[in-house]
């Protein structure tokens, strides 16, 4: 690039856009100094983009001057988000959070899902992550407080009551079978319930569970005893966190050219899940670079909460506080977190974002991702091909095994497989992994595929039982060694042991006891996969069993008529009429079971 646009450049604020040759935008910032920020690119020397791709294609500068930094970040968000720019982080999910709504409105609200602009006045809880999960929280409003999800429009012409109130899933207010104030008070309880504050209903409850009894209004007294019971139960959930304070956990992870992002909202002490955010780093920026970018996209097109917890120090912390202070007339901090209980979450936070990133990398490489492995576990032979084994089950039923098989490439899932170990006495976890080694590699024999390295998820008990197996079935050439859980299940605490039983972890580097780590995690998950199959199929199979008016008989009839559970379970109130023997009013029971 020409020197003189550089030297002629404003040290005014304002937003700059790299130019090819073509005079196509390849990348846009902010600055607050315009000539620094822009030439730092073009300096050689330790912390510069020397190599870069971007530089190298530059051609041009083009400069747009703004008042202040504030209104600079402003217009640079904008941009990106109109012409997205190859080199920046691109926010693809444009997609609104779901909320819990409550229509404070009407004379009895309603509460039911909702997305979008928060235009209708009332209460809204959120924003939820994922709409499954929402709908979940929805479902137990409805059966701990049993207030309506119907539109006003159908609540104002209904002249008897519909299914829910059949269900025990509403109390009807439609055709007044509760009074105003009654149910009322099962909206401020449902209120309650989504800000957390179950301790407090407990209390309520249990007060007048014990008042009922001495009145010897014994049912009444049941109903607030079951209330009692179903939110202790939720309120053990790992969701619930001891902080009720409305905040975000934003963690960065990056492995090889993949970085993960993932935001983490608590909202009034409930863990409302993550949203992750996979970006390819064309620049090669370092971590506080890409987390810094993305947070101002992020937060320039979505409400923050009070806090975002970080683990680094953003360079631009202190101006996007400013800026969302401007646009939304609400205080935020972007701290790394002080107090203990913090650092806990965010650490817990961090791992989850790790696992994402190691995956995301391996299952999108196209290097050679085991090129340095073979050196650290000083292999005579270069590592190819690596097969991982895992045995998992349930408190000793359903147990399952799988094996997986990693290429210089990432993950050949046309080689998985997965093992049914229901027949092994007392899941017995070294039987099982004799059986699934022994049968994987009599098959990988007569194939005549073997692979470089055996990876079993276990210590020296699993490396016994692959040592045995190898020298059965006279095998040559192939090296084994176990990843031991590390101690809290953290997995910056795993361990590596060689087939003499020596920890070899300090031999690794970072990037492949990643691998490694990765490896073992997708094992688990195909073997988990397996079991979770299994365990929904019993579930649903006894959903049948459970519903009202089904029989065996008509249980058979339905399965036969779908082809099986999982098309029953996608089948819709017009499609389960359609089996013989089964009117409207049964196939609303039906399919409103199914669905919970």
């Amino acid at each position: 690039m020409n020197k003189n646009i550089l030297k002629n450049l404003t040290s005014k604020p304002g937003i700059y856009k790299m130019l090819d040759q073509n005079n196509k935008i390849l990348y846009i910032g902010k600055a607050l100094n315009l000539r620094k920020r822009v030439s730092s690119y073009f300096i050689k020397g330790p912390g510069s983009i020397k190599t870069n791709k971007l530089v190298e294609k530059i051609k041009n500068v083009d400069v747009i001057i703004t008042n202040n930094e504030q209104e600079a970040l402003i217009l640079e968000n904008s941009l990106i988000k109109k012409i997205k720019p190859r080199y920046n982080i691109l926010l693809r999910d444009d997609k609104s959070y779901p909320y819990i709504f409550v229509d404070t409105e009407h004379k009895f609200p309603l509460i039911k899902f909702y997305r979008g602009d928060k235009k209708p006045l009332g209460r809204y809880f959120g924003p939820y992550t994922q709409a499954n999960n929402l709908r979940k929280t929805l479902n137990l409003v409805q059966k701990i407080f049993k207030v309506r999800q119907c539109e006003n429009s159908y609540f104002k012409t209904r002249k008897k009551p519909c299914l829910p109130y059949q269900i025990d899933r509403c109390s009807a207010p439609c055709v007044k079978f509760i009074n105003q104030a009654d149910y009322q008070d099962s909206i401020n309880n449902s209120i309650l319930f989504l800000q957390g504050k179950s301790g407090v209903l407990i209390n309520s409850y249990t007060k007048k569970m014990n008042q009922l009894s001495a009145e010897k209004e014994y049912e009444k007294a049941s109903i607030m005893r079951d209330k009692v019971t179903m939110i202790r139960k939720i309120t053990q959930s790992p969701n619930i966190i001891l902080d009720k304070g409305n905040y975000d956990i934003a963690t960065i992870s990056t492995v090889n050219n993949k970085s993960c992002i993932d935001v983490f909202m608590i909202r009034d002490g409930i863990n409302l899940g993550n949203k992750p955010f996979i970006f390819t780093n064309k620049q090669d920026s370092n971590e506080i670079s890409l987390l810094n970018a993305f947070l101002k996209q992020y937060y320039l097109e979505n409400l923050p909460p009070e806090r975002v917890l970080v683990s680094i120090k953003l360079p631009d912390y202190l101006l996007l506080e400013k800026v969302v202070l401007e646009k939304y007339q609400k205080k935020i901090k972007i701290m790394i977190p002080n107090k203990k209980i913090d650092k806990s979450y965010l650490e817990i936070c961090q791992e989850s974002t790790d696992n994402r990133a190691r995956q995301s990398s391996l299952s999108s490489s196209s290097s050679n991702i085991l090129h340095s492995l073979s050196k650290d576990l000083k292999s005579k032979r270069n590592i190819k091909n690596i097969i991982c084994f895992d045995v998992s089950h349930i408190s000793g039923s359903n147990m399952v095994g799988s094996s997986v098989w990693y290429s210089s490439k990432g993950p050949e899932k046309n080689l998985y497989r997965r093992y049914n170990l229901e027949k092994i006495q007392k899941a017995n976890d070294y039987e099982g992994t004799n059986y699934i080694i022994k049968h994987r590699l009599t098959s990988l024999l007569k194939d005549k595929k073997m692979p470089d390295m055996i990876l079993v998820d276990g210590g020296k008990g699993q490396i016994t039982q692959a040592k045995s197996v190898i020298k059965d079935l006279l095998i040559n050439n192939i090296i084994v060694f176990g990843i031991v859980k590390g101690e809290s299940r953290h997995s910056k605490n795993d361990r590596v042991i060689d087939i003499h039983n020596n920890d070899i972890t300090n031999n690794l580097r970072t990037e492949n006891m990643k691998i490694l780590q990765t490896i073992r995690d997708e094992a688990h998950r195909f073997a988990i996969m397996t079991q979770r199959k299994k365990s929904l199929k019993q579930h649903y199979h006894s959903k049948l069993d459970k519903i009202p008016g089904i029989g065996e008989k008509r249980k058979h009839q339905i399965l036969q008529y779908f082809g099986g559970i999982q098309a029953t379970l996608k089948s819709s109130i017009n499609e389960l009429q359609n089996v013989p023997g089964i009117n409207k009013s049964l196939a609303e029971i039906i399919h409103y079971h199914l669905q919970k």
